[in-house]
């Protein structure tokens, strides 16, 4: 496993290092992992070329603090929405459920949903970049789970990111909306669980009377 290094004591070099991690962390969710080099990331941090490596022994372990400062952004902006859902009764909750879980599961109008989810494809190329958006998935997970349990939705959090993730690559592929589409799929499985709930409480209903 890849582990960052310890942090600079000095205030100022704290500062060039935490630059550097901003710097090869937008790359990444811009143009993918293999545009963080030493030589791109000192030109989009500001900073001289050799500071990279001093700071950082690899471009790998670069990678991988990069990757876990895009999960941790992604976290808690999932985490923000749930707090916003804990503020709703729980009948208000279900009446936006849909909304609060594209805004917990999708990045805003100021980032390109191709670029997007072209990074996150492209992240299988790095396999330290991979191994911190995994580790991230359990509280991202979680914060969604916060969202569906306020609202009274009986899914998995997994089965709520395949539908948003699988519906913003199909929009991506064929030229539809990306929150468009994933809303549609949202909505098809919220409205078919309340068919099935709605059916086994008639069964039920119907058990009493015999």
């Amino acid at each position: 496993m890849t582990k960052p290094l310890s942090k600079p004591k000095s205030l100022k070099a704290q500062i060039t290092r935490t630059s550097l991690v901003l710097a090869a962390a937008a790359l990444l969710r811009e143009r993918g992992p293999e545009a963080v080099t030493y030589r791109k990331v000192a030109e989009w941090a500001g900073a001289a070329s050799s500071s990279v490596g001093y700071y950082f022994d690899s471009v790998t372990e670069l990678l991988y603090e990069a990757g876990c400062y895009n999960i941790e952004l992604w976290i808690a902006r999932a985490e923000k929405v749930a707090q916003a859902a804990d503020a709703f009764s729980p009948e208000e909750c279900r009446e936006r459920v849909v909304d609060l879980l594209l805004e917990a599961c999708l990045p805003d109008d100021t980032v390109s949903m191709p670029a997007h989810y072209a990074q996150l494809i492209a992240s299988a190329e790095a396999p330290v970049v991979t191994e911190a958006y995994r580790k991230g998935r359990e509280a991202l997970d979680a914060a969604v789970n916060r969202i569906l349990v306020r609202a009274g939705v009986n899914l998995t959090p997994s089965v709520v990111v395949a539908l948003v993730d699988g519906g913003a690559v199909k929009a991506i592929s064929e030229g539809y909306d990306v929150r468009e589409i994933a809303r549609m799929l949202l909505e098809t499985a919220l409205d078919r669980q309340l068919w099935c709930f709605r059916l086994s409480f008639q069964r039920e209903d119907a058990r009493s009377f015999e």
